[in-house]
């Protein structure tokens, strides 16, 4: 290969282009996501059933789909969550199934369920669980129009722009108030005509349609016959007869009255302090979040010119802070590759041999931009890491090629003879030392889980920079070397100038340090004893930081966005939720680093009456105040603020499902009043432990609640059955809707109530009226009786148990301190019979991740050593080389230590990185020693001497290159660098350490060996002679 190259230039520099041409198309082509894409598992199962409890949406939706999803294959866990006219089930697979096939099977069981489920249910929805699932949210305001008008415009004209926009799947609203055509029944009129409000609800829904009356023919032209029945004014409303118990006709506005208004508000949104609609645009489960939130931007653009008097705000920043979170990645690649080159320009003092590796280095970038492309890959935080970090590495193999290759030509050879042999030289060595570190990721490729397949795209980067760069070792840099110095006459260099007298100086330096390091080598070759002591030492004591060093999931990110969320007291009405939202935006007052701000009151899902208030600040670069530091402000001006539960957090949408340092504990059980007793006991617990902050429980808000016990031998006596009860309750409290009307092209809801203020309290549920099936009035007390008792906002499920979520957090305490302080408090706590715990979310990712991550790292080393063993065909040499493994992990350690870090996932693969890095340079020495030995016939501590000085020189470029490199992403000073600074701190405390234990301990270690088997050589030949001499005396 190396000699085709060098034979071949023009065809080596015409390959070289290709790959850049082709990285080029590709780095263009890679889309952007801050983490990589991953088909996760699981997919969601949502049904809703207006005005239905907690309790009913259990026991009629949740269970029945809980029960047939359980009899899917590769089922692994089924959680689920009821609220108040909404289910939500979620149904996780093991690793590898097939989530699409999984979906489909999930349809065919739902289809076979929906008979089980209530009339009124809506049919159940299925979803696939997206890791970089966000929502784009887009604020309207505008000065000229009320919230009325303006939802009425937005809905009849934008909202379907929203939704054509590619990768959107819906476009939901918030705020203003929407139109609806309102029937109030007198109660005392349906009475005496023995009317009920379904009669009219049936009679409206029949009366308004357009229905087909088949076809005819005219001539030899067929025609379609409509038969035309929908309202064209509220006045074919109001004459609309009903036919009463009697059989005779009223007309509705006889009996009620009919009005366009507007539907009772119960939200409200805030865009920048003022009032009016926020969109929440939900992108598809396959759609990029960056590609989606530019297509809205575009569309938005075109907006603001079709309405001049509307404002439109871009109000997530999710997809500003990927773009620039990969921007600072990316510079940090190319301050990376620069200062590689400066580092070789100083240590080979020839800019000609520098710009070799300088052209190098964007080669194999590039060719890893095209490998990406070709597996489908995006450009995330995790693969553009591995970018980073391969430069540093990519270059070890160039660097050592390249200072063989001008020793060779220091010989006297030509140029091609040179780069021939000082690559073959060599060849094996860097391939080895490449295939081991190769090695290292092979095994991560097989973690299962969603924090396995994501370090997949880390691994496939390294992997392909690794390939790529010794591919580009063994045939660009030996062809370009023997081209530059082709025609180039060999002479002394320039010792005049200023450039002159720094080569002059550089190179003193260097040979000093030469001259240094050989004597220091033979100083340790005279006492090895003593070196192996000072190193065991120095593990035992960088070892012992390995408690005092911390544990967490990933570091967190300062992403710039903050999240005030207020639950009111339970019944709280909806314009005391407003005024409190109000005060707490008021207390918040002026935020010099804000960005932009929404707001929004009422309407939440699962909480009920809830207050969010989302703030996003500027970039991080441009702020001198962290989010915590912001945080910790505003929790300061919100304190004081009594009537709600106010908690403020930083937001972490890039992040997903992984952002967050807290604990989250399941207690497990089926009674929820046993249940409830040991959440109170254990959150009270909790709050006791120091610094302990946002203890909160998801049984901690329960709501008011009227419960109409139906007797059921009452009821069948008048004909009526426990749904029909229930219906005309629902129907006379909150009305329902009958049909739509059209108004100006829109649909617009026909609701039929009683009036207000007949059903106003729970009193006069006493005086309500249900009319028989025959006819008669009877009292609702007559078949039922009322009760209030109290009800679980949220009721949650995991494989059909209930559980109680708690959750906290321990300010300044790293997560696996976290656990091990809460599981302590939870070991002492004496649980009933038949309840436990188990811990959840961020925790328990992180134990099964670290587990993943350590059964890797034993498999790689022992990978290393099969390679290395398989290279020096020795069980011995390999276990000298492997002497620096455990001492540059506990390095790494100690450098998290020192700086305040805790271990992370990111971590944990600097350390597994480790492992394949730190043999390299020792791979190099001893190889060259044998060869020393072996060619020139030289004894043990000779060769050290001459192969330790000769290697010290590549075995500084590759290590500096890597650590020098990997300086920006150590000090994380932008945006979204934090995941990557504990590894990268691993890395090159690691890597020093490691150097420092290549450079001394191992000759030490390969010459007491090397002695160790001359006296056992010595005692087996001695053995062996005594044995012969004494056949010989016999």
């Amino acid at each position: 290969m190396t000699k085709s190259a060098v034979n071949r230039p023009v065809t080596t520099v015409m390959c070289v282009l290709i790959v850049f041409l082709a990285g080029i198309f590709a780095y263009s082509s890679l889309e952007l996501a801050y983490m990589p894409s991953v088909d996760l598992p699981v997919a969601l199962v949502s049904t809703t059933y207006s005005g239905t409890g907690p309790e009913e949406m259990e026991d009629l939706v949740t269970k029945p789909i809980e029960q047939t999803m359980a009899t899917l294959t590769g089922v692994d866990t089924i959680t689920s969550q009821s609220s108040t006219g909404s289910s939500m089930v979620a149904v996780q697979f093991v690793d590898g199934t097939d989530i699409d096939s999984a979906v489909n099977d999930m349809r065919d069981k739902l289809d076979r369920v929906k008979h089980q489920l209530p009339d009124d249910a809506d049919d159940p929805s299925i979803m696939k669980m997206d890791i970089n699932a966000q929502t784009i949210e887009v604020g309207v305001t505008s000065d000229k129009l009320n919230p009325t008008t303006l939802y009425e415009l937005l809905d009849n004209n934008v909202t379907s722009q929203f939704e054509k926009i590619e990768g959107v799947a819906s476009a939901d609203m918030k705020g203003g108030q929407e139109k609806e055509v309102l029937i109030t029944a007198d109660p005392d009129k349906l009475s005496n005509y023995g009317i009920t409000l379904s009669t009219i609800s049936q009679t409206l829904a029949s009366e308004n349609k357009n229905t087909p009356g088949g076809s005819l023919y005219q001539g030899t032209n067929e025609l379609q016959i409509k038969v035309k029945g929908k309202f064209q004014s509220l006045e074919d409303m109001k004459n609309l007869f009903i036919t009463t118990k009697g059989g005779n006709r009223v007309l509705l506005k006889d009996i009620a009255t009919i009005e366009e208004t507007t539907k009772e508000q119960d939200n409200v949104s805030y865009i920048n302090g003022k009032e009016g609609i926020m969109y929440s645009l939900s992108k598809q489960s396959d759609a990029n979040i960056v590609t989606v939130t530019d297509n809205v931007n575009k569309t938005i653009e075109t907006l603001k010119k079709q309405y001049p008097d509307l404002d439109f705000a871009m109000m997530s920043t999710t997809a500003d802070y990927i773009k620039l979170s990969l921007n600072n990645v990316t510079s940090t690649a190319f301050q990376s590759a620069l200062i590689a080159v400066i580092v070789l320009l100083i240590f080979l003092r020839d800019w000609k041999t520098s710009l070799v590796i300088g052209v190098s280095i964007p080669t194999s970038i590039m060719a890893t931009f095209g490998l990406m492309y070709l597996k489908g890959m995006t450009m995330n935080i995790l693969s553009m890491g591995g970018v980073v970090i391969g430069i540093g590495m990519l270059v070890d193999n160039s660097v050592v090629v390249l200072d063989n290759i001008t020793k060779h030509y220091a010989l006297g050879k030509s140029p091609k003879a040179a780069a021939i042999d000082g690559t073959k030289e060599v060849g094996m060595a860097i391939f080895a030392s490449t295939l081991t570190t190769v090695a290292v990721f092979g095994p991560m490729l097989f973690i299962t889980g969603i924090m396995g397949k994501m370090l997949q795209d880390f691994c496939w980067t390294i992997v392909f920079a690794l390939s790529a760069s010794i591919i580009v070792a063994l045939t660009f840099v030996p062809m370009a070397f023997a081209v530059i110095n082709g025609k180039a006459k060999k002479g002394k260099k320039r010792t005049g100038g200023i450039i002159g007298k720094i080569d002059s100086f550089i190179g003193k330096i260097l040979d000093g340090l030469d001259n240094f390091y050989g004597r220091v080598l033979g100083l340790v070759l005279r006492n090895r004893g003593k070196m192996i002591i000072i190193a065991i030492v120095f593990f035992i004591l960088s070892a012992s930081t390995f408690g005092l060093t911390g544990m967490d999931l990933m570091s967190r990110t300062d992403e710039g966005a903050l999240s005030i969320s207020a639950e009111m007291p339970s019944g709280a009405s909806f314009e005391e939720t407003e005024k409190m939202l109000n005060k707490i935006i008021s207390a918040i007052g002026e935020i010099p680093e804000q960005k932009n701000m929404t707001a929004n009151a009422g309407g939440g899902t699962f909480t009920g009456d809830a207050i969010s208030i989302n703030i996003n600040l500027v970039d991080k670069e441009d702020r001198s105040r962290s989010t915590d530091d912001i945080k910790a402000e505003i929790e300061q001006k919100v304190s004081n603020i009594a009537g709600a539960d106010i908690k403020v957090s930083t937001g972490s949408a890039a992040m997903g499902s992984m952002g967050g340092n807290g604990y989250t504990v399941n207690i497990i059980g089926d009674d929820s009043d046993t249940l409830k007793m040991i959440t109170d006991d254990l959150m009270e617990k909790f709050k006791e432990i120091p610094n302990s902050t946002n203890v909160e429980s998801s049984m901690d808000n329960s709501v008011p609640e009227v419960n109409i016990v139906i007797d059921r031998a009452k009821a069948s006596q008048y004909g009526l059955t426990t749904a029909q009860v229930a219906s005309l309750v629902s129907m006379a409290n909150s009305g329902s809707t009958a049909t739509e009307y059209n108004v100006d092209g829109t649909e617009i809801d026909v609701t039929i109530k009683y009036p207000d203020e007949d059903i106003n309290y729970v009193k006069d549920l006493n005086n309500l009226t249900i009319t028989t099936s025959t006819g008669a009035v009877i009292p609702l007390t007559q078949v039922a009786t009322i009760q209030m008792t109290d009800s679980e906002v949220t009721i949650k499920r995991e494989n059909q148990h209930r559980y109680v979520q708690l959750t906290g957090e321990i300010e300044g305490m790293d997560s696996s301190t976290q656990q091990s302080t809460v599981k302590k408090l939870l070991d002492s706590y004496v649980f009933p019979e038949n309840y436990s715990y188990e811990f959840d979310g961020a925790m328990d990712m992180m134990n099964d991740t670290f587990q993943s991550l350590l059964i890797v790292f034993i498999v790689a080393i022992l990978l290393i050593y099969m390679i290395m063993a398989s290279q020096f065909e020795s069980f011995v040499y390999p276990f000298i080389i492997m002497f620096s493994i455990p001492l540059a992990i506990t390095g790494g350690v100690t450098g998290l230590f020192l700086t305040g870090k805790s271990i992370t996932s990111t971590a944990m693969l600097g350390f597994i990185m480790l492992v394949g890095m730190v043999v390299n340079n020792a791979i190099v020495l001893v190889d060259y020693t044998n060869q020393l030995r072996g060619n020139s016939g030289c004894t043990c501590d000779e060769a050290l001497m001459m192969a330790g000085p000769s290697r010290l020189k590549p075995i500084l470029m590759t290590t500096l290159t890597t650590i020098i490199g990997m300086l920006p992403m150590a000090f994380a000073l932008g945006s979204g660098m934090e995941s990557q600074q504990p590894m990268a701190i691993t890395i090159i405390f690691g890597l020093t350490v490691s150097t420092l234990i290549t450079l001394l301990l191992i000759p030490a270690l390969y010459s007491c060996v090397n002695s160790t088997k001359r006296w056992l050589d010595r005692k087996i030949v001695s053995a062996k002679i005594r044995k012969r001499d004494r056949k010989a005396v016999n």
